[in-house]
């Protein structure tokens, strides 16, 4: 993956039920490959998501070296992971998904709506979720009151 040309998934993308799991697959692969550009792959969300499933960020990243598609990467992290309950993956993917800016952050409200002006996005609003900033960053769509459907 080539993100100096290229946009990973959204962070709303499930693999095996695990959100976030495809796009830092994408920063991942193209962290190894020396083609990240702008992105950050060892720290900020993806972290979170190795801290929630216990596995090791580096690890993780390490394992893409030799599992060249998502099903061979996702019996890695199945196999490697602590056992979570579906509700607790839901639990998860929800928290991701509808994490918004926070006082004291390094996203606090102003550096947030700051970056959608840079993207050109100031004019919305509506948009409150990180995930949907990036999407909309990014070139997706992302319906008037961003997504829902996490």
């Amino acid at each position: 993956m080539d993100l100096t040309k290229d946009v990973p998934r959204s962070g709303y993308e499930k693999l095996g039920g695990i959100g976030f799991l495809p796009r830092s697959i994408d920063k991942g692969r193209a962290d190894l490959a020396g083609t990240m550009g702008e992105y950050v792959v060892r720290w900020g969300r993806t972290e979170r998501m190795c801290d929630f499933l216990r596995i090791e960020t580096d690890a993780f990243i390490e394992s893409l070296r030799t599992r060249a598609t998502d099903e061979e990467v996702l019996a890695w992290v199945q196999e490697h992971m602590q056992p979570r309950t579906a509700e607790e993956i839901d639990d998860f993917n929800r928290e991701m998904a509808t994490d918004e800016p926070r006082e004291g952050s390094t996203w606090d409200w102003p550096r947030f709506r700051e970056f959608l002006e840079e993207c050109g996005q100031g004019h919305r609003t509506d948009i409150r979720r990180h995930y949907d900033r990036l999407d909309l960053d990014e070139g997706r769509e992302v319906p008037q009151g961003g997504r829902t459907d996490w």
